[in-house]
């Protein structure tokens, strides 16, 4: 049975339900009200029967004569009443009392002529006795008969309560299956993919485990989330070995780009010297010096690659980070002053220490700073900023309206051996050693940048106290 058929069966049977209740109750309410004229009228009758037995007292005992008559006209009234219950409870569970009663009226209306033919005075006992009798029979008859009849106004009555509270009963637990079908079949499943949406969020693909006995709309959305994340786990695997093959592409041209002019003037040089084409001993000095020059930029290449790739930190002390910004803001200041770029220092005092390299740190700093002067050419403004991120981060920002960086781009800044600079003015190692540095100091570092409009990269610490100062954060961009 599907998901809304169970919904339309739940509906279709509260109406049902809703509507059968309405004539049971117009029913009920009805026997009720009838019954409740029944009572008044069994009441009427008590009444009148216990004036009868009133006035028949006051005639024996005080041997009144217009007891007589009172007697007379409420035993009239009487015999009107019964005759109106017969006709009204005929073939129901009292209408044989009534007749009783009726006939024990009759009885009792034998004895009342006796009272008002003869004074009390003449009256035998026997015939007192009986009179005395007769009287009780018909209270005790009209009084069996007003209690029957509440009985019956209480039954009705609970019966007239009884149906609405069963249908209420009925709808609410056809609402509760309703809505235990809406939890189990709708909101458990998107509480599910709701999570599972997170966990796609955070590179986590794992399908949803979920099996139902029928298939719903729901579920198959569950399915198609399940494919879907299968889906993106194949794609996010083919995107990242592609941009693996992508760097190492970059990384071993850019190996080979760097080391291959330095190699390319040692082999040249080397073959010229050993030719021994009449070269004076000055000029053999000076190629041996080339060759030599040469042959440091290639140590130097492979030095910055091994700090790229070296995996040990260096000794971490707690530093004022302010200072330390300083202190590479001097360093840089010559470089600065040539290129005319003006310095807005937002350093903020009273910074936390970080727990970290200094030279590592610096490093980081120098290279940052290096890069935005080189962004803006000749002339611009390069501000620097530093402050406390909630209790237990500091954040420094390195911000020049330079050139900035396409786009496209962006993504590969931190990629090793990937520069925007020209060919020869950098090695595109820069950054990756910096990602490196502030990678193992437990932080994160990320850029912002539009093209024409200038560059903000953006450092994140752990202060000494934080538990994090000694974890390594993931790579932001």
């Amino acid at each position: 049975m599907t998901l809304k058929t169970r919904f339309n069966l739940f509906i279709f049977l509260g109406i049902f339900i809703f509507l059968l209740n309405i004539p049971v109750v117009y029913f009920e309410i009805t026997t009720s009200n009838r019954h409740l004229a029944d009572l008044e009228l069994s009441e009427n009758l008590y009444e009148n029967i216990l004036e009868i037995r009133r006035y028949e007292k006051n005639f024996l005992l005080y041997h009144d004569r217009d007891s007589v008559e009172s007697i007379r006209s409420h035993l009239e009234l009487a015999e009107t009443l019964v005759a109106e219950a017969s006709d009204r409870l005929r073939g129901s569970t009292v209408g044989e009392q009534v007749n009783r009663l009726g006939e024990a009226l009759d009885d009792y209306a034998s004895l009342g002529e006796l009272l008002r033919l003869s004074p009390a005075t003449t009256l035998d006992d026997e015939t007192r006795k009986e009179l005395r009798v007769t009287g009780q029979q018909i209270v005790f008859l009209s009084a069996q008969l007003l209690r029957n009849q509440r009985r019956q106004v209480t039954v009705a009555a609970n019966n007239a309560l009884r149906w609405p509270l069963i249908t209420m009963g009925a709808i609410l637990l056809l609402f509760m299956a309703g809505a235990w079908t809406t939890i189990v079949k709708v909101v458990r499943p998107l509480s599910m993919i709701e999570e599972a949406t997170g966990r796609v969020a955070r590179g986590d693909y794992s399908p949803i485990p979920y099996t139902a006995a029928t298939r719903t709309y729901v579920d198959h959305l569950v399915e198609a989330f399940n494919q879907m994340a299968q889906g993106l786990e194949a794609r996010e695997e083919q995107i990242i070995h592609s941009r693996k093959i992508a760097s190492l592409g970059t990384l071993v041209s850019g190996v080979a780009h760097e080391l291959n002019n330095p190699i390319n003037n040692i082999v040249l040089t080397a073959d010229v010297i050993n030719s021994r084409r009449g070269l004076s001993t000055e000029r053999c000095a000076a190629m041996m010096r080339d060759v030599l020059d040469q042959a440091l930029r290639a140590s130097e290449i492979v030095k910055n690659l091994l700090e790229f790739s070296r995996a040990h930190s260096a000794g971490h002390e707690e530093l004022d980070l302010a200072a330390l910004l300083r202190e590479s803001i001097q360093i840089s200041e010559n470089h600065m002053a040539l290129s005319h770029v003006t310095l807005h220092d937002e350093i903020k005092d009273g910074l936390p220490p970080v727990k970290g390299s200094r030279q590592g740190l610096q490093q980081v700093f120098l290279n940052l700073i290096t890069n935005a002067v080189h962004a803006l050419g000749d002339g611009g403004d390069l501000t620097i900023r530093a402050r406390r991120e909630g209790e237990s981060r500091v954040v420094v920002e390195v911000e020049d309206n330079g050139v900035g960086i396409a786009e496209e781009d962006v993504q590969r800044i931190f990629d090793p051996f990937f520069t925007t600079k020209e060919v020869g003015k950098g090695t595109g190692l820069g950054l990756s050693v910096s990602f490196g540095i502030i990678k193992k100091h437990g932080g994160g570092i990320s850029v912002k940048s539009k093209l024409g409009q200038g560059t903000t990269f953006t450092i994140d610490l752990p202060t000494v106290e934080s538990p994090g100062s000694s974890e390594s954060s993931e790579r932001k961009v």
